[in-house]
């Protein structure tokens, strides 16, 4: 449901006869917006009521003693949503109750009203509030619904069909020689990119999408980053990386790996004087190579890793997008979202990343994770 200039049908489920009147007096007051006409409001006195009407009837908005004669307390609420999870709710609640109606937010309701301090103006407000908010949730729902449809399109058929093409493509590997055996290796080599980084884009989809909180454990750092510098050191030559790690644990989960491996690729692709470093020079022949230093220390709760780089760095304008989609950093031509993953995921784990310079003049990144 949409923001609606003037809201047609509203509920108000309360068994205080006085209260029912002072906030039905609220909507013909001068200072309400005129949101609701007071003849749109439909009073019942009873949760088993509300729950008749919202069957009948489809509400726009909700009004909700949490005291009624079969019903008290949070469980007032939730058995309302259970019924009608998409209505908005707006707990009525007594002076002394706040800390309640907090709670109620917490697991629901769209805003709150204190009785005998309901004003017109605050009564729009959260009238305007509740809607929005509403909608708000259901945008969120319904593009959770596309990335769940658009990554099963990348698991069933972008992901067959490029497993297809690489086998494909090494049966042509092995039967051909010369140019014609170098294009076939190539289709290989960029099928197990696509297909690597589509692995990537699916399982960032399924941790943004999971309705749960991510089941994060306890990960030895030192093994991890030993690994994904064993595997970047490949990507180019004369590439070093000095790595001093104690023996930390962090809470993250398997993708902390794909992490740890995107910055330091990142490192490798912009580092050294071809990455045009400050103080470099830019022929190839007098190129040193790529210096890359990853460091850790542990605080009483969170561990600090740095991963530092001896390329041009970033410009402090472009710092704070550098992890936003589709930025890319300095001179890359790809799609920009391997730095996106990185920041996507050390979010989920309640962690917080950095850019910086390094020692070196390049870049430092940095990351802040949880001790486990």
């Amino acid at each position: 449901m949409g923001f609606q200039q003037n809201i047609e049908e509203v509920l108000l489920i309360e068994d205080n006869p006085g209260d029912a009147k002072l906030l039905e007096l609220t909507f013909r007051d001068e200072s309400f917006t005129g949101l609701v006409s007071p003849d749109d409001i439909t009073h019942v006195e009873s949760l088993a009521a509300g729950r008749d009407e919202l069957a009948a009837t489809d509400y726009d908005v909700v009004f909700l003693d949490l005291g009624l004669p079969d019903s008290s307390g949070l469980e007032t609420l939730d058995r309302l949503m259970a019924d009608e999870p998409e209505t908005p709710v707006i707990v009525l609640t007594g002076l002394d109750d706040q800390e309640r109606a907090i709670q109620a937010i917490q697991s629901g309701a769209q805003d709150y009203l204190v009785k005998g301090e309901i004003t017109g103006d605050s009564l729009s407000r959260s009238l305007r509030y509740a809607i929005e908010r509403r909608k708000g949730t259901r945008e969120l729902e319904r593009t959770k619904e596309r990335m769940e449809f658009f990554n099963s399109i990348l698991r069933h058929d972008m992901l067959n069909g490029l497993n297809v093409i690489k086998m494909r493509a090494e049966i042509l590997e092995e039967r051909l020689d010369g140019d014609d055996g170098e294009q076939a290796e190539t289709i290989v080599h960029w099928s197990d990119n696509i297909i690597d980084l589509t692995a990537k884009v699916r399982s960032t989809l399924d941790t943004l999408t999971a309705d749960d909180e991510p089941e994060l454990e306890a990960m030895a750092l030192g093994p991890l980053v030993e690994a994904e510098a064993e595997r970047v050191r490949g990507k180019a030559d004369d590439v070093s990386i000095d790595i001093e790690v104690p023996e930390v644990t962090v809470l993250a989960d398997d993708l902390l790996s794909d992490v740890l491996g995107n910055i330091l690729t990142n490192a490798v692709e912009h580092g050294g004087a071809s990455g045009g470093g400050p103080g470099t020079d830019a022929d190839a022949s007098a190129d040193p190579g790529v210096s890359i230093e990853v460091r850790a220390e542990r605080t009483d709760s969170t561990v600090r890793i740095s991963i530092a780089d001896d390329g041009p760095g970033y410009p402090e304008s472009a710092r704070e997008r550098v992890f936003e989609r589709g930025e890319t950093g300095t001179q890359s031509t790809g799609t920009g979202f391997g730095l996106y993953f990185v920041g996507a995921m050390v979010d989920t784990y309640g962690g917080s990343v950095e850019i910086g310079d390094s020692e070196a003049g390049g870049a430092k990144v940095v990351l802040e994770l949880a001790a486990a």
